[in-house]
């Protein structure tokens, strides 16, 4: 259960489960072992209709409502307070932390039989704690509440002597009630340790804090000295006499549904991870959410915040690797280090402290080669259609489609509650139409918010029609035609069959317009076999173009059908390759029949439904009119075979 938890509407692999739960069982016996589990696990929680803990063709999801679990309400929290410390308003980020704090009992996860997983998580939260109560004392002192900490101060350094923010806090909180001596004591200890225990000194930004102290500098005692903000807003770094590069677009303007995302990057960055990088499908909102994660994080990151558009999925004006590691120098006042514009391992960092660079529309690992060897007071925030790889210490973000509330909030934000409400099955309709997927919904809420004599319905049922579907989400220089045909080169340029195959695979795909489609259905669809079909499925997963539910299903976003469709050409084949998927379906059809017809059907339902109103040769009709005889007969038939 923990495990299904922590993972909360995400599905978590078989395989991970019976590693984590039974990894001395030998592997038969595993999958009966698992099922009985999941059956008591159902009869605890009363799911016995299995509605809560689905089965996937993979694995197991736990469906968990929006404030149905503590952990989700607490990185809400904590995002909330980190964005609302970035915009200078410390008072309610100072509530946020501190509500999300109370809700902690003890350690994480302490009742739960160990296992690695497990181990990692727990380990992980608790740093999560750890970091949020020091986010959470320097706004505190800097809204002046330095003596109401001193106690908890002190009592968490000596549980955690190591941890130099804590030290940091403790000395601005002692020299700000008049302790100065302490203050320099407190820094004299931690040098002391550091020398003692690892051999290393403290860092450069508590070094100048010490310094600072011994100079008594006037502005160690204003409001928001130590974590570059005031009550009233943000003000410049006190940890360093540089003034500290912030170089981050503005923050999106329309962003919703993603604060689980949200908090997980936060979280990640305030615990010192070298790079995040997010993936996932054109259009998902990738660039909008690593630029909200930089607002909210900047206060980790007193050393400066900047922000490159590597522009990887735009062919040849894509920026080489020394263009943008010289931006970066440039940002941060150094023009070149001494081995060269490629070589920027030999730059010794920001002055001011942790700095934060993200590097947005990346193509691949080679164009931030340079990066992988930044300073240790670096972290990066990467967005790319591939998933990026060659870095250690690198954490995978996936992102998908917004849920259908979410696209609804969306399109009211921009539209307008008063004018969405009015039609909501329509809205449903539009937002389904653009897969859920945050550009698309945004290019269609600006397209029906300048027309304000353009109903929902109407709009709606234009978009919904895939030959036109395109033209009506595009607006001014942006479309969501142009941001997909941007992964196009990025198929052509892969060397080799497959990447052939892949462009041919896409045309077809849009021939057969279906949903989803399998590895199976790919490679009769494609006269291939079915490890060739997956290679190629995964290579256009890895462009942004079609998302994996499994690892033999595959959903294709209508975008990307309507796509696939213009670009199809001459495929003189393509009719009979169609038809040979149907006939695929057919014999499958005739196999369920005999085995467990009503569950495939019920898995298949969707793309059974769509092929036989273009079955030429009625196979496919003659195999469902047999199995509904037989699911009517047995009294197990599905109320939704219908002729």
């Amino acid at each position: 259960m923990a495990l299904l938890l922590l993972n909360a509407n995400h599905l978590v692999p078989a395989q991970q489960l019976h590693s984590e739960l039974w990894s001395d069982s030998p592997s038969s016996h595993v999958g009966s072992l698992l099922a009985g589990c999941v059956w008591r696990l159902r009869a605890a929680i009363g799911d016995s209709a299995g509605e809560t803990l689905l089965t996937r063709p993979a694995g197991y999801q736990l469906a968990v409502p929006s404030g149905g679990l503590d952990l989700h309400e607490y990185e809400s929290l904590v995002a909330s307070g980190r964005m609302q410390r970035a915009s200078g308003n410390l008072v309610e980020a100072m509530k946020s932390f501190s509500a999300a704090l109370e809700l902690w009992r003890g350690s994480p996860l302490a009742d739960v039989a160990l296992t690695s997983s497990i181990m990692a998580e727990s380990a992980r939260l608790e740093e999560s704690r750890l970091a949020v109560m020091e986010a959470n004392f320097g706004v505190r002192i800097a809204l002046g509440q330095h003596e109401d900490v001193l106690p908890e101060l002190k009592l968490l350094v000596a549980q955690h002597p190591l941890r130099e923010r804590l030290h940091e806090h403790l000395m601005m909180a002692l020299y700000r009630t008049g302790q100065q001596a302490e203050a320099l004591g407190a820094y004299r200890d931690l040098h002391h340790l550091l020398a003692d225990e690892l051999g290393i000194d403290p860092s450069r930004p508590l070094r100048e804090l010490q310094q600072r102290i011994l100079e008594e500098d006037p502005r160690l005692n204003d409001r928001g000295a130590l974590h570059g903000a005031t009550a009233s807003g943000p003000r410049e770094p006190a940890v360093s006499s540089e003034a500290a590069p912030c170089l981050l677009p503005h923050q999106p303007s329309l962003f919703v549904g993603r604060t689980s995302e949200l908090a997980a990057i936060v979280g990640l960055l305030a615990e010192g991870r070298p790079a995040v990088a997010i993936h996932g499908l054109a259009g998902s909102g990738k660039s909008a959410l690593a630029i909200a994660a930089a607002h909210a994080a900047a206060g980790d990151f007193p050393g400066g915040q900047v922000y490159v558009d590597m522009r990887g999925t735009t062919g040849s004006s894509a920026l080489r690797p020394d263009q943008a590691i010289q931006l970066v120098l440039r940002s941060f006042g150094t023009e070149q280090g001494s081995g060269g514009a490629t070589a920027p391992h030999t730059w010794a960092g920001p002055a001011g402290g942790r700095a934060l660079i993200v590097l947005d529309n990346v193509r691949d690992s080679d164009q931030i080669q340079g990066f992988l060897s930044a300073p240790p007071g670096c972290s990066l925030l990467i967005t790319s259609r591939s998933p990026i790889g060659g870095m250690d210490g690198l954490r995978h973000l996936r992102l998908g489609r917004l849920t259908v509330s979410a696209s609804i909030d969306l399109l009211r934000q921009s539209v307008g509650v008063p004018r969405v409400d009015a039609e909501p099955a329509f809205a449903s309709e539009l937002a389904r139409s653009c897969d859920y997927l945050p550009f698309a919904l945004r290019l269609a809420a600006d397209r029906l918010a300048t027309r304000p004599d353009w109903s929902v319905a109407d709009f709606a049922r234009y978009v919904a029609e895939p030959h036109q579907r395109l033209d009506f989400l595009a607006g001014g220089n942006v479309s969501l035609r142009d941001s997909l045909l941007a992964s196009l080169p990025l198929l052509s340029d892969e060397s080799g069959g497959t990447a052939v195959t892949a462009v041919t695979a896409l045309r077809r795909l849009g021939f057969l317009d279906l949903t989803i489609v399998t590895v199976e259905a790919l490679a009769v669809l494609l006269g291939t076999t079915e490890g060739e079909a997956h290679k190629i499925a995964e290579r256009l997963v890895d462009v942004g173009l079609i998302e994996s539910l499994a690892i033999d299903r595959y959903r294709v976003p209508q975008s990307v059908r309507a796509l696939a469709r213009e670009i199809t050409g001459s495929d003189h084949e393509a009719a009979e390759a169609v038809q040979r998927v149907i006939d695929h379906y057919a014999i499958a059809a005739r196999e369920q029949t005999r085995l467990a017809p009503s569950a495939w059907y019920r898995r298949e339902r969707e793309t059974l439904n769509a092929l036989v109103t273009r079955d030429r040769t009625g196979t496919l009709i003659e195999s469902l009119g047999r199995m509904r005889c037989m699911l009517s007969t047995s009294g197990s038939r599905s109320a939704h075979m219908q002729s």
